[in-house]
């Protein structure tokens, strides 16, 4: 006799429809101050519902999943150097062109006078309970990546992660005070976009290049290119009044990032790094 499987159609229902679940319910989570008037996000949002979908997917092994890429750390030191400097480079590159293009530098106060803030800048960043890259990126790169990819192949599944992970943020972008109002408001907000989606792509490539790390590609890549425009991009100092970022050096490093994410895209042919096969780190 036939052994009878049981089906689920709420599990059927939400695993067909996981992803445009995801993003759906981050935005309705995420967004509840500003439609109700207090303005921001609720910057925790994408982690909270990508564990939320995985469980209800996958019951506990989704959430052991997606823990078990958020403490896979086994890499070799040239990944952990890359995602340290790359956005090093980028923010440098960028101050180069938009200098020569006419614009100027920043004063780079940090480097110049307060080297030991950059050290403290970045352990801030990395304190899980206030660090926006650990927030987000348990759901966007710890369980949307995985999810993405397999919907849409890896470079049109990033495409689309990206877009996410830059449009989500639009509320901060109308509210006063914010660091993105700081960048320009609105000014800024597609270019904003294009450095997400830049740097999504980078990320994939990471991910799938450390097995599948949300930490190394995720919470740490994502704290170093929140630290490094910080410090090399703008005039601003911890602790002190956020000064008015230049925006025209934002959109040049947006355009910067997107071009390094792109050449990663076109020397691994679309794949970012994934195959059929499992990759080891090394």
């Amino acid at each position: 006799m036939a052994a009878v499987v049981k089906t689920y159609p709420m599990r059927t229902f939400v695993k067909r429809l996981q992803i445009p679940l995801f993003f759906a319910l981050t935005l309705l989570i995420g967004w509840l101050p500003w439609y109700t008037g207090r303005g921001g996000v609720i910057i925790v949002a994408p982690t909270l519902v990508g564990l939320l979908v995985a469980f209800l997917v996958e019951g506990k092994e989704g959430l052991l999943a997606v823990l078990r890429r958020l403490i896979r750390w086994r890499a070799g030191v040239r990944w952990y150097a890359l995602i340290l400097f790359a956005p090093v480079l980028t923010s440098l590159a960028a101050v180069g062109v938009h200098v020569l293009l006419g614009g100027t530098a920043p004063q780079f106060p940090l480097i110049r006078e307060n080297q030991h803030l950059i050290l403290l800048t970045f352990l801030f960043y990395l304190l899980p309970w206030q660090s926006s890259a650990f927030l987000e990126e348990v759901g966007l790169r710890g369980y949307g990546q995985e999810q993405v990819q397999n919907k849409w192949g890896p470079l049109g599944g990033t495409l689309v992660l990206g877009l996410f992970f830059g449009a989500w943020l639009l509320p901060e972008f109308l509210r006063s005070g914010s660091t993105q109002a700081a960048m320009g408001g609105l000014t800024f907000y597609p270019w904003f976009i294009l450095t997400e989606i830049g740097w999504s792509l980078l990320m994939a490539w990471v991910y799938n290049r450390t097995g599948k790390s949300a930490l190394i590609a995720g919470y740490l890549f994502h704290t170093a290119f929140n630290v490094w425009p910080f410090v090399l991009l703008s005039d601003a100092v911890p602790g002190q009044a956020l000064p008015a970022f230049d925006t025209r050096l934002l959109i040049v490093n947006a355009v910067v990032v997107a071009l390094a994410g792109a050449s990663v895209a076109l020397a691994t042919k679309g794949r970012l790094g994934c195959s059929d096969e499992p990759v080891l780190a090394r």
